[in-house]
């Protein structure tokens, strides 16, 4: 690739820059040395332009809205669009990586400008007379997962980040159990009665959810008692104008506030989370309130008038941690923080973005660590800048709210999630949102939970939830069958738009004892394609038992070996689950469950040790076996 680099000045004023290449170990970083006389543009303080060795086809993972990415299939450089956080490349057998970093002072994106490939830096900030730092990382070869992997193992290196890789965070034992979110069920008129009522359904269903989640809004908002809405869109006027004045519990809805709500509820569930959004709410603080007033010099006005933590790590953990502790005394078990793609939007000009973003993420990590040993739900924060400045939380969502009933935003979902997943995988594990289990799309959504290797959580409405949906996926204690990392693509549907292409669109994942595929038509007429063992990265070379879990179908093949798959139409998919045969012999597991191989503690020949109750499959010399079995986990 070859490289050419220019300044901008906040003036106006433009001259050339230097962009160099550092050769690491299996990557390049670009990096980017300016200086000038005046203040650099705060929008624009470098470009880099970028000449790729071809371009035959990409992918492009770019920042849609203020909070959240989806990916776009480019034919040339021209369809690169602006905010691109990850870009892929194939080129005949070759496949490019381009991931531009975010580094001490300076967030990075791509676009295509004048028909160029277009590297831009910035730092929101017109303070700053100097830009030198790594803008991106490039890395070559054959397989996109490992290539992805390598370039933000370089660029956390490069940009000296104190942030950790994902297998070395820790996933939060609360989120390897069922769970439920009160947001589509009661939005923000959540209150005690409806969630005591929701819990008792659970218990009488027999469903085994082990945490509910209070979700938008419980806290004392008093604009929300006098303020009505009819339509989804008059609802979040009210809850984006509405202001926080206490961290107790709206007593219109919590008659006895939040310690005693949540002690209730704990009669029904093990875990208990509570949502807030990083600027106390959607409008900020109350200026007229007792929390404004203890906390009023670590806040501060926005243009638009709302008052918000200063971006500042000090003013910035002693407001998250003032909440934490007070929610943590209530009971709480964990917290999910919203609205984290906010530093463009209200801190502009205060300080540089990357400075401003690690603060922020520093004080959510220590202050999450302190009260919840770490265990949160990051959300609404697929900004780069948020990506490149957690320190520690392993768990970030990757996608725009779950609509219940809509089966063109199941489209945009699925892509947004699969592809988001694979761009923050090296990092964290990804929450693929809510959603509802009597859904029309509830076992396509749940198939899609199954494999996605994160939190499985519904927000179901009272009286809605349906038992036979959520048991393929959990063991009976309401432990997940989680698979061991988050979900991608598939490699040969990572440069072709579903939606178009004909073909089926594939996410895959690895387990114990083997991988799985899932398969959909994302398209209008039929979809066709192939699913093989070697679809999942992790799986090695030999020969594989199948299994599908709609029609039963079970077969042996080889690794490489296509198993013609065909989707009627956009309410079709599939699930294939591979298990390696070793000795003439492999143990699917139990059936019932999407993720079969997990209900497998160990199993011979002879004897299997299982986790579940429900039909055995498996495979020895040459036949396929089913048998009833029960749990004998505890024998």
């Amino acid at each position: 690739m070859k490289y050419s680099a220019k300044m901008y000045t906040a003036s106006g004023g433009a001259a050339a820059a230097e962009a160099s290449v550092v050769k690491t170990d299996g990557a390049e970083v670009i990096v980017v040395d300016a200086v000038s006389p005046e203040p650099l543009a705060p929008g624009c303080a470098v470009s880099v332009n970028i000449t790729p060795d071809g371009f035959g086809s990409a992918v492009a993972l770019y920042r849609h809205s203020e909070y959240w990415c989806r990916p776009v299939f480019c034919g040339d450089v021209s369809g690169v669009p602006d905010e691109t956080q990850l870009l892929l490349i194939k080129n005949g057998g070759k496949i490019t990586v381009i991931l531009p970093a975010v580094s001490e002072f300076y967030r990075a994106t791509l676009c295509s400008e004048e028909g160029n490939l277009t590297l831009k830096m910035f730092s929101l900030f017109g303070g700053l007379c100097a830009c030198s730092a790594p803008a991106a990382v490039v890395a070559e070869g054959e397989n996109p997962f490992l290539l992805i992997e390598k370039c933000f193992e370089t660029a956390i290196a490069a940009t000296k980040k104190d942030i950790k890789l994902r297998k070395d965070r820790v996933y939060p034992q609360v989120l390897e159990y069922l769970g439920w979110c009160s947001w589509d069920a009661m939005q923000i008129r959540v209150n005690e009665s409806g969630l005591l009522e929701k819990l008792r359904e659970f218990r009488d269903k027999k469903i085994p959810v082990r945490w509910a989640l209070i979700d938008d809004m419980w806290a004392d908002v008093p604009d929300f008692r006098v303020k009505k809405y009819s339509t989804r869109q008059e609802m979040f006027g009210v809850m984006h104008g509405s202001r926080l004045a206490s961290f107790e519990a709206a007593p219109d809805r919590f008659p006895d506030g939040l310690k005693a709500a949540i002690g209730k509820m704990k009669n029904y569930v093990d875990y208990v989370g509570v949502w807030h959004p990083v600027t106390g709410y959607w409008f900020g603080v109350d200026k007229d309130s007792a929390l404004y007033e203890k906390y009023a010099s670590d806040l501060m006005p926005t243009a638009d008038g709302r008052y918000i933590p200063k971006p500042e790590y000090g003013s910035f953990y002693r407001f998250f941690d003032g909440f934490h502790e007070y929610l943590r005394e209530c009971g709480a078990d964990f917290v999910k923080v919203d609205n984290q793609s906010i530093i463009r939007m209200f801190y502009a000009g205060c300080a540089p973005i990357g400075v401003i973003a690690s603060d922020m993420h520093k004080a959510i990590d220590e202050s999450v660590g302190r009260h919840f040993g770490g265990a949160v739900i990051n959300c609404m924060g697929c900004a780069s800048d948020n990506v490149f400045s957690r320190p520690e939380s392993a768990v970030t969502r990757c996608s725009d709210d779950f609509i219940p009933e809509d089966s063109a935003w199941f489209t945009k979902h699925i892509l947004q999630c699969s592809f988001t997943s694979m761009y923050q995988s090296p990092l964290y594990w990804s929450d693929w949102d809510m959603w509802w289990s009597d859904d029309g799309q509830a076992v396509k959504n749940s198939v899609l939970r199954a494999i996605s290797g994160g939190p499985v959580y519904v927000s179901d409405e009272i009286g809605r939830s349906r038992a036979g949906i959520l048991a393929p996926l959990t063991l009976s204690d309401g432990r997940i069958l989680r698979c061991a990392r988050p979900a991608a693509p598939s490699a040969d549907c990572l440069f072709a738009d579903p939606v178009t292409s004909g073909g089926i669109f594939k996410v895959q994942n690895v387990m114990k004892g083997g991988g799985a595929v899932a398969a959909f038509n994302l398209g209008e007429g039929a979809a066709k394609g192939v699913v093989r063992a070697s679809d999942v990265p992790e799986l090695e070379p030999g020969r594989y038992a199948v299994y599908e879990h709609f029609t039963r179908f079970a077969t042996v093949v080889d690794f490489n070996d296509g198993i013609e798959t065909e989707l009627p139409d956009k309410n079709a998919f599939a699930l294939y689950i591979f298990v390696p045969v070793k000795d003439e012999f492999a143990a699917v597991g139990i059936t019932e469950k999407f993720m079969s191989p997990l209900t497998v503690v160990s199993a011979d020949r002879e004897n299997a040790c299982l986790s579940a109750d429900g039909t055995y499959l498996y495979y020895k010399d040459g036949k396929f076996y089913e048998e009833k079995r029960r749990s004998n986990i505890n024998e």
